[in-house]
């Protein structure tokens, strides 16, 4: 029980003040939840026996001043009573049960977008060594199992709890020993249930999780993929790989599902046992049959209150033991979310105020890395200057350091060992600024399943996208022509990941995307190498077209792409040397 009280550990100090008031909410709907059940005991008491009211004088008196008089005038005046009583308990707990899902739901939805928000600024190298598919699972399933499940939970055992624990206190008021029964039997049963599936919950709950984060990877990997697919005829293997997770996944869930039906069951033959029992006992003690008919309809009906609660109590909690495995894993991350929110608010997506200022050159000074798994050095004291407005290629052969240098500059990769300066500041020392000066172009243009526009306008709001500068990048990329002769110009939709486009369709919208952010450094990052000569030669000689106004630095294995470089930079075996024309 104690792991489970654990998710209030994830709430702000405002957030649990609200807890609070709600538990006190829901300590007040107990307490008349116990009262309703009370508010039979006389009425049955009455109907049974109508001399019961003459044996309370004062009662009788006030009786005589509210104008009852009669047998019939009472049980009627007893009934509207309870009636009233009930609609406002009712409501009541509608009431609370509202507040309950909107204080889960608001939590979701705050962490949900703040989780997203946490994944996103990650440092580059931590989703180089996380799956997708499970920085997709935390977000998604992770953030509802938490608050529409585990959260809801904890507050549905704790009403459950104080309920039974007010409607226990009533049975005691009516009788002690009936009380003291119900405690030491129904107590120690329900505690060796939860202690008997505790074991088999947890265990199925880490296979769901583990499965669950393997559903997503081959779904990922399997349309992400559907072109080679397609050609290699291997539609069977992703198929019968995700088939195989669903099915460890699927019978994990019927495991959980049937030991959860079990304890209702058992509980269910206890308590209408139990009250046979009682019953029987209470004769043999020569107890007046008579006399136990209002106590019997008062624990009739507590049993029916109590016999769901407590069925409810061990349902819940074998449902939280099945979904701990995952808020365990993503404790941590929720954590940092409740610092950042503590930090009252702070906006992660504020770019710099201030450009880096960059009016003379880009001087890398032993510029060291490894990666931190590694000690062999992919970068050692690397030194060379990159002249505002050049031209500059960057060759070598594969695993030479070349893209490592390059997530470098572009602040994905922090150096270990001096760095990069534009104008002699330290571009790590303002990497934002730095980064507003900065566009990249990979080998592989992502796009959106969105319009052509929007696809330039990459991140931007739909709002806030000028349109002008969009028709002249794409002048500048040189696709002009192609965007007048669509139906909807620049408003055509690509399709997903750019399916109705062509591969040197895509590096020019790339291009342009790159260009729409209006930059003083171009990156080109093997961004033509997946092309044909020809349309390699085109896009070229579009890129050429901006030397001088850019400082352009391009990665590229084919010679002919950095012909027209100032110069180059070889990289080999993690030493750059220059290598003039």
């Amino acid at each position: 029980m104690k792991s489970f009280f654990k998710i209030f550990t994830i709430l702000t100090p405002k957030q649990m003040r609200f807890a609070a008031g709600l538990i006190v909410l829901m300590l007040v709907c107990a307490f008349m939840e116990a009262v309703g059940i009370g508010l039979l005991y006389p009425l049955i008491a009455v109907i049974n026996s109508p001399a019961v009211v003459e044996k309370v004088p004062k009662l009788s008196l006030l009786l005589e001043k509210l104008g009852i008089k009669t047998h019939r005038d009472l049980i009627l005046y007893f009934s509207v009573l309870i009636v009233i009583f009930y609609i406002i308990k009712n409501a009541l707990i509608l009431f609370q049960n509202k507040i309950q899902i909107k204080f889960s739901t608001t939590n979701q939805k705050d962490y949900c977008k703040r989780l997203y928000a946490y994944y996103m600024n990650k440092p580059y190298l931590y989703h180089v060594n996380t799956n997708i598919s499970i920085i997709a699972r935390n977000i998604t399933t992770g953030a509802s199992i938490v608050f529409s499940d585990i959260l809801i939970n904890t507050l549905g055992i704790i009403t459950e709890i104080i309920t039974i624990f007010i409607i226990w206190i009533l049975i005691m008021i009516m009788d002690w020993f009936l009380a003291v029964v119900i405690a030491f039997i129904l107590g120690p049963v329900i505690i060796l249930i939860l202690n008997h599936f505790r074991h088999i919950v947890v265990r199925e709950g880490q296979i769901q999780n583990k499965y669950t984060a393997e559903i997503g990877k081959w779904v990922n990997q399997g349309f992400f993929s559907l072109k080679e697919t397609k050609v290699m005829q291997t539609e069977a293997y992703f198929t019968d790989q995700f088939a195989l997770s669903y099915e460890k996944f699927a019978n994990s869930l019927a495991k959980f599902l049937f030991a959860n039906k079990i304890p209702k069951t058992v509980i269910e033959m206890l308590c209408i046992g139990g009250i046979i029992v009682l019953v029987a006992v209470k004769i043999f003690m020569n107890v007046d049959p008579k006399s136990l008919i209002p106590t019997l309809g008062v624990l009739a009906l507590a049993a029916v209150r109590l016999m769901p609660s407590i069925n409810k109590i061990v349902g819940l909690y074998n449902t939280n033991k099945f979904k701990m495995p995952l808020f365990e894993e993503i404790y941590t991350d929720l954590i940092a979310v409740k610092k950042n929110k503590d930090k009252d608010e702070r906006k992660i997506y504020d770019k710099a105020k201030e450009n880096l200022i960059f009016n003379e050159n880009i001087s890398v000074k032993d510029l060291s890395f490894h990666y931190p798994s590694k000690e062999e050095l992919v970068l050692n004291k690397v030194a060379f200057e990159i002249p505002k407005g050049g031209f500059v290629g960057i060759v070598g052969p594969s695993g030479a350091g070349k893209t490592t240098f390059v997530d470098i500059l572009l602040g994905l990769l922090p150096p270990v060992e001096r760095s990069i300066y534009v104008d002699g500041v330290d571009i790590y020392s303002n990497l934002s600024g730095w980064l507003n000066n900065v566009s990249y172009v990979p080998q592989t243009i992502y796009l959106i399943d969105g319009t052509i526009k929007e696809n330039i306008a990459f991140g931007v709001p739909a709002d806030c996208v000028d349109d002008e500068k969009i028709k002249k990048v794409i002048e500048m990329a040189e696709l002009k022509d192609f965007v007048d002769a669509l139906p909807d110009k620049e408003n055509t939709n690509v399709g997903d990941r750019g399916a109705r486009l062509s591969g040197g369709q895509r590096q020019r919208i790339g291009i342009a995307r790159a260009l729409y952010q209006d930059p003083t450094v171009l990156v080109l990052d093997e961004a033509t190498s997946a092309l044909d000569n020809e349309t390699e030669k085109s896009i070229t000689e579009t890129i050429l077209k901006l030397k001088g106004s850019i400082t352009i630095i391009a990665i590229a294995h084919r010679l002919s792409t950095l012909e027209n470089c100032d110069f180059k930079i070889k990289f080999d075996k993690g030493v750059a040397t220059i290598e003039t024309r």
